[in-house]
């Protein structure tokens, strides 16, 4: 069986490097494309993906890591793997949805799912009134931000208005969330189709973000089934069989902050052990897809 991995423009090279060592275990062919090297052809009403001389709709699975800058391209690209016979556990409308942090909180509320209060303007005062709804302090993110950048704290109204004028500079919409106040930590559910694995990330001296790339800890931990059945829930709704969902816990409750698309494997705790149950997922949907597809 055959074997695509596409990279998009943030690849962590330790993190391509153990997935294609992973790959290489369990399929025949491997491949690494990186997006900005693939193109798309239209001949006679076919549609085709390329890299290299290579139909990339030819393999038997893929998997992609793209990120907020990849999302145009990215999209298209998503969606022609989706309509070939290529096993692929995200969808573009699940990346569409993650790369608009506000977009995903809505979403998810409506399916029950807890999240803090959260509001998007266009406008200054708007986001100022509604910051003052919500109460302070506030998170302020950038819709497609990631890896902890975009995200700022305000603890007033006083320290609010200063990043209100370097969004509007760069013509950000403004995406205010509820604070929701924790000892010093996040979990991440790493969810794999139906396994879903505990990361505790601890924030480092000093900052509030708990992100592994901002000198952050992690270690696993068990889940409770109720975070367990809400992170495959998430994944359910979104259409991502591969994806990590954040929950922040206060009080004996939690609340989910983030959707991540292409969650990173925390190599540095962990080595190569997300890189290897993500390959034997891949493997275990794409060997189920070819033997239902042979009848």
């Amino acid at each position: 069986m055959k074997f695509l991995y596409i990279g998009g423009s943030n690849e962590r090279q330790e993190t391509k490097q153990m997935i294609l060592e992973e790959a290489h275990k369990f399929f025949d062919t491997v491949l690494f494309a990186p997006l900005s090297k693939i193109k798309i052809e239209c001949i006679n009403g076919k549609t085709k993906l390329m890299f290299k001389g290579t139909d990339l709709t030819s393999f038997n699975a893929c998997y992609a890591r793209f990120f907020s800058k990849d999302l145009m391209f990215g999209e298209i690209v998503l969606d022609l793997l989706n309509q070939s016979d290529v096993f692929i556990p995200l969808t573009p409308e699940g990346f569409q949805i993650t790369n608009h942090k506000y977009f995903t909180v809505k979403v998810l509320s409506r399916e029950n799912i807890p999240v803090p209060v959260s509001s998007l303007a266009v406008t200054p005062q708007t986001a100022i009134d509604m910051s003052n709804k919500i109460g302070y302090p506030v998170i302020i993110k950038l819709l497609s931000g990631f890896g902890g950048k975009g995200i700022m704290l305000a603890n007033s109204e006083s320290e609010f208005r200063p990043v209100l004028d370097t969004l509007k500079v760069f013509k950000e919409f403004i995406s205010t969330q509820e604070y929701v106040k924790s000892e010093n930590y996040d979990i991440r559910c790493l969810v794999f189709g139906e396994e879903v694995f505990g990361i505790k990330r601890i924030c480092a001296e000093g900052e509030w973000r708990t992100n592994v790339s901002r000198g952050g800890k992690a270690v696993e931990v068990e889940l409770s089934s109720a975070m367990k059945e809400d992170a495959l829930k998430v994944s359910a709704i979104l259409g991502l069989g591969v994806c990590a969902v954040d929950f922040m816990e206060t009080e004996g409750k939690y609340k989910l902050i983030e959707v991540n698309f292409a969650p990173g494997f925390v190599p540095d705790f962990f080595g190569n052990k997300f890189p290897k149950i993500l390959m034997r997922y891949l493997y275990k949907k794409t060997k189920e897809l070819k033997a239902k597809n042979s009848f």
